[in-house]
């Protein structure tokens, strides 16, 4: 780990994990992931040569975030605020030929390696992989 960057625990002010239990209580959520987990992921991406998937995802205070694919700095820290976290496993390559045409690449297999190693619980979906940070677990929107 890289500890220049910000990891799972980081934080915008010291009493925001503080903000983010009361929600938890209050909302009686139960943990699925923690930070040992989250920072297993995010050091795996960063790392990761060639294509990374892009993500998205839905703190437990906030709607859905836009998809995004910068695993350095764009991250919901810290991860402690996340009821879910979408992977998408698809790859699409444009093919300039005539006719020109789209490749699909499927990641899904070294993705859900990688989440079953880390030992984070996840759905697959048709496009997406969810991880879920919280139980019970939210489906909204996931197309399983």
């Amino acid at each position: 780990m890289d500890y220049s960057l910000p990891n799972a625990k980081s934080a915008d002010s010291p009493d925001e994990r503080e903000k983010l239990k009361r929600i938890i209580i209050a909302r009686n959520l139960c943990g699925l992931a923690n930070d040992t987990k989250w920072n297993e992921l995010i050091d795996a991406m960063r790392v990761r040569q060639g294509w990374t998937p892009r993500f998205r995802f839905k703190c437990i205070d906030a709607p859905p975030s836009s998809w995004d694919r910068e695993w350095f700095y764009h991250l919901p820290f810290p991860m402690l605020s996340i009821e879910w976290f979408d992977l998408e496993y698809l790859e699409e390559t444009t093919i300039h030929r005539l006719p020109p045409g789209v490749e699909v690449t499927d990641h899904s297999e070294w993705i859900v390696e990688l989440l079953k190693r880390i030992g984070l619980d996840f759905q697959k979906g048709r496009s997406v992989i969810r991880i879920f940070g919280y139980s019970p677990k939210n489906f909204d929107p996931f197309e399983p």
